[in-house]
Parts: C-alpha cells; sequence; structure tokens
C-alpha cells in the first residue's frame, strides 16, 4: 500500500498516490487544491507541475484506463489554458479510452461542455479550473521578505 506523505504538488504524484478511482479523484482535488492555494501562478510553475509522466494505472485498479486517460486530457487542458508546451506524455495512445466514459448521468450536457482534449479521449467530465496567472512576480511568503531584509541590512555599510 502506498502512504501519501504530502499533499501531491505535480500531476504524477495523483497517479503514484492513487489505489483506486475513488482515491484517484480525491488526490486530483487535493492537487487542485494545491495549485489554487499556493503559488503556482506562473507558467513556469503550471510547465513544471504537468511535466513528469505519471505512471500508468490500467494495471493498479479496474477503472485505471479512466484515471490514464483523464491525466493526459487533464494536463493538455492546462498546458493550453496556460500558454505552455504540453507534455510529451499526452500523446501516448494508451491514455486514450475505447468506450466512453461519463462522469454523471448529464449525458447531453456533458458532450457539449466536455473540453477538447478531453472528448478526444473518450471523456465526458467539465474539469475544475485550476489555471489562475498572475501578472508580475510571484508572491514572497513572510519568511522569504524577513531574510531579504536581513540580507540586506548586514550588506549596507
Amino acid at each position: 500500500m502506498k502512504i501519501a506523505p504530502t499533499l501531491p504538488r505535480e500531476l504524477a504524484d495523483v497517479a503514484y498516490q492513487s489505489e483506486s478511482l475513488s482515491d484517484f479523484g480525491l488526490r486530483l482535488r487535493e492537487w487542485n487544491h494545491y495549485l489554487t492555494r499556493s503559488d503556482v501562478s506562473n507558467r513556469l510553475a503550471l510547465a513544471l507541475a504537468i511535466k513528469q509522466e505519471p505512471e500508468i494505472l490500467a494495471q493498479h485498479f479496474p477503472e485505471g484506463q479512466v484515471a490514464d486517460a483523464y491525466l493526459a486530457a487533464y494536463a493538455e487542458w492546462i498546458a493550453d489554458q496556460a500558454g505552455v508546451d504540453r507534455p510529451t506524455w499526452v500523446g501516448d495512445p494508451a491514455r486514450s479510452l475505447e468506450h466512453p466514459w461519463f462522469a454523471d448521468n448529464a449525458r447531453a450536457s456533458l458532450l457539449i461542455l466536455a473540453p477538447a482534449s478531453f472528448r478526444q479521449r473518450n471523456l465526458f467530465t467539465v474539469p475544475e479550473q485550476v489555471v489562475r496567472l498572475r501578472r508580475g512576480r510571484p508572491r514572497v511568503s513572510a519568511e522569504q521578505k524577513k531574510a531579504k531584509a536581513l540580507h540586506c541590512i548586514a550588506s549596507s555599510p
């Protein structure tokens, strides 16, 4: 059994820490929370968060192929929204479903609302919006500000 010592910080961590489709959903929500609540607010940080290829989950649990397709669709969708290069691993044919999968019974709505990166993999869902780019410099923690101030004081004549 894999134990999740920390919240997922990269999309690959979501796969590594998942042992079932419901577990995958929980880990994905934790990762979304990390992206939206921490300082993942610039293109470079988002690109790094999706760059590493997640392990293939189809062999780990019965609905693992759904999770594999979801990871690729989500990474591609995030890359497109952030305006960064798509990770190369999203093109793997093993990350698509043979038969359509719907997140809920609102099939007609999902056929229309699902983003293209999901539809092309036979996934019909509306993902959580996690791309929230901010202009300017990244946020700086109180500890970083204090360290910078101490450095400035120590280096002044």
